[in-house]
């Protein structure tokens, strides 16, 4: 693993530590608490999606406020019978590539 190791120092996109993620997992622990009451698996389900998109927005550096917003005007103007794709297509890395081209 020494090779692995001596990448750390070698190349800038390595980090020392997972503190990142660690941050990102803090949102998730510090709601806990009141997931105990979504009501039922499907509202859990729901919420575990929207805490899942906002920390990706963090990753992304993009106002999740921002994207929600645009994403459900996009998502609701899509016919019956999309193709997965399209949804993909709203994923905040792809949502952020098509308005830094804009």
């Amino acid at each position: 693993e020494w090779d692995g190791l001596m990448n750390i120092f070698k190349r800038g996109d390595y980090h020392l530590d997972n503190n990142l993620v660690e941050r990102l997992n803090r949102y998730i622990s510090l709601s806990r608490r009141n997931s105990l009451f979504f009501g039922s698996h499907a509202g859990a389900k729901r919420a575990a999606m929207l805490y899942s998109l906002a920390c990706s927005c963090r990753l992304q550096g993009i106002n999740f406020f921002e994207y929600i917003s645009d994403i459900i005007n996009k998502a609701a103007a899509l016919p019956p019978k999309t193709p997965d794709e399209k949804y993909r297509e709203l994923l905040p890395d792809r949502w952020k590539q098509t308005h830094i081209d804009q």
